[in-house]
């Protein structure tokens, strides 16, 4: 990952009072869990040696299929252990807390984005037991914050692949199944919203720009997905540059 943003997660694990962060994708197309770091902030490598080597990777909640291939937008959002969906994951995800545990990490949550079926970008946030604490986590700005740091990283991927015609080709590859191949019917609104998409805002900022509710623009962006056949926001920035067709 650039220096930028490996900044902007070390900010963020400031101005949140977390004490690391680690960036990966997933890839669960396989019995067993494919794993591959992108980054990480605090978290020491054997504690990553040993999540991959001892396929604790395999049991993990926050990447569990079950939840993550019912999300039909991809957009999952910022997900903490005592949310409904991570606890149905139950005795499947029992290796996974005693891990923590053993450790003493304080698990905050964790952000998954559905790149494709099965395929995830993962950011976890964590505290150490050991510490003593000011105050608790800010969990809406840390959720707003790891939003924006996953969207660095999905744009510095999808900039990575295109660097060469090998990448470009896989990019297609890895999208066309699910592209609509007519041209897009969006409404003036809708490609207003893309637009803005493009250009990097966040869901707030195009709220304001475009005076709607942040509400509104996440329908907005529901309807979009569905139209051009996509599940995210890298796949809606090829699609919209020309680069899926």
């Amino acid at each position: 990952m650039s220096d930028a943003i490996g900044d902007y997660a070390r900010n963020l694990a400031h101005d949140c009072d977390i004490d690391s962060t680690v960036a990966f994708i997933a890839d669960k197309t396989t019995p067993a869990t494919r794993l591959f770091y992108l980054g990480n902030y605090g978290v020491q490598d054997e504690v990553l040696d040993t999540y991959l080597g001892h396929r604790i990777c395999d049991v993990d909640p926050f990447t569990d299929t079950l939840i993550n291939e019912a999300d039909s937008v991809g957009d999952a959002g910022f997900r903490v252990p005592n949310q409904p969906e991570i606890m149905r994951c139950g005795a499947r995800a029992d290796d996974y807390w005693r891990f923590v545990s053993h450790r003493d990490i304080d698990v905050v949550g964790a952000s998954t984005l559905r790149l494709q079926s099965r395929l995830y970008l993962t950011i976890g946030v964590h505290r150490s037991g050991h510490r003593k604490r000011r105050a608790g986590v800010p969990t809406e700005r840390l959720g707003h914050q790891i939003g924006v740091l996953q969207d660095k990283i999905a744009t510095n991927l999808l900039s990575s692949l295109l660097t060469s015609g090998a990448g470009y080709r896989s990019l297609v590859a890895l999208f066309a199944p699910t592209v609509n191949k007519e041209k897009p019917n969006l409404s003036a609104r809708e490609t207003d919203i893309a637009r803005l998409v493009c250009e990097g805002r966040q869901n707030k900022e195009i709220a304001w720009l475009a005076s709607l509710s942040e509400y509104t623009v996440e329908n907005h962006l529901r309807r979009i997905y569905q139209k051009l056949g996509i599940h995210n926001r890298a796949a809606l920035v090829a699609r919209m540059n020309h680069l899926v067709v």
